[in-house]
């Protein structure tokens, strides 16, 4: 009489309608994620030693996806900052320079 479900077969069914966008969001997150220590890696490695279009390429070899980031900062100087969480990098010419080298161009920073 307590039961919720006539048989397994509709419980997995209703359990699967319910959390579809769950691994969807699960697997946008790691994209995130894995973007996000890319950034941080890119930031501690090479800052010094890479000309933008190195870290451009680098970033691509390593798995980055530019498809996926958190926001957009505008700054100052009208150009954008393509933030990964609280890291991220600005376009610039043929490649790309990290946001930390410039942080007091930003409008507004994320709380530490």
């Amino acid at each position: 009489m307590d039961k919720k479900f006539c048989n397994d077969v509709c419980r997995v069914r209703q359990h699967r309608k319910i959390h579809v966008h769950a691994k969807t969001v699960k697997s946008v997150e790691r994209v995130l994620i894995r973007n996000r220590s890319l950034l941080v890696t890119l930031k501690e490695k090479g800052r010094a030693t890479m000309t933008g279009e190195g870290r451009f390429v680098w970033l691509r070899r390593q798995g980055f996806d530019f498809n996926f980031h958190t926001h957009v900062q505008p700054l100052d100087d009208g150009r954008l900052a393509i933030m990964c969480f609280e890291e991220g990098y600005i376009l610039q010419g043929e490649g790309l320079i990290s946001w930390s080298d410039f942080p007091n161009n930003l409008i507004s920073r994320l709380p530490a």
